[in-house]
């Protein structure tokens, strides 16, 4: 599990709904600020609500997003709780306010390492989301080549066909009509005949 001290929740980004192979989840580096306009490019990427309805798949990725970001905001008011937890617990004033201040800091504490978890296992889910959309666009672009497989062999059963038919064509008009199954035998019995 990552150290609480050292865990940076905004490394938690938001996941777009584009294929996952072509955009990433941490393209922004969080130490640099983000204009309003990227700000506002990144939210609408992520966060775009529609009118029409979503697959159950992207209202799911939709509610993670949302929870990433009250996790975000959830843990570093904890992190502001601890802070000031320390500060009057190592202040040595009032035994009473120490108390409760170290009881404060435990549950502070207690509150962040479970954020942390839930942002993991957020991360978890997304990534294996993105993993499940890059597979479904491998399967439909297999069954595409599976589709085109099979136009190109009934165009070439197609292609035999006709090759076939004129071949009869060319035969028939060359020796004449064969003989049809009704004609058949009456025609053995014709040629058996003596003239």
């Amino acid at each position: 599990m990552t150290d609480i001290d050292d865990f940076a929740p905004e490394l938690f980004g938001l996941w777009p709904a584009h294929h996952a192979s072509q955009y990433h989840a941490y393209d922004v580096d969080p130490s640099q600020a983000l204009d309003a306009d990227r700000a506002k490019a990144v939210a609408e990427a992520c966060l775009l609500e529609t009118k029409s309805a979503a697959s159950p798949a992207e209202e799911l990725r939709v509610l993670l997003n949302e929870m990433t970001a009250e996790m975000r905001e959830q843990f570093a008011a904890f992190r502001d709780l601890r802070k000031a937890a320390e500060q009057v617990a190592s202040g040595g004033g009032d035994d009473a306010a120490a108390k409760l201040a170290r009881a404060d800091l435990k549950a502070a504490t207690d509150a962040m390492s479970l954020i942390v978890r839930t942002l993991e296992k957020i991360d978890q889910l997304q990534r294996q989301f993105a993993r499940d959309r890059e597979q479904a666009a491998e399967d439909s672009e297999a069954a595409r080549g599976l589709d085109h497989v099979k136009a190109k062999f009934l165009a070439r059963i197609e292609e035999r066909a006709e090759a076939r038919a004129r071949q009869l064509l060319a035969e028939w008009q060359r020796d004449g009509a064969p003989p049809t199954i009704d004609d058949g035998p009456a025609l053995a019995s014709r040629e058996a005949e003596p003239d």
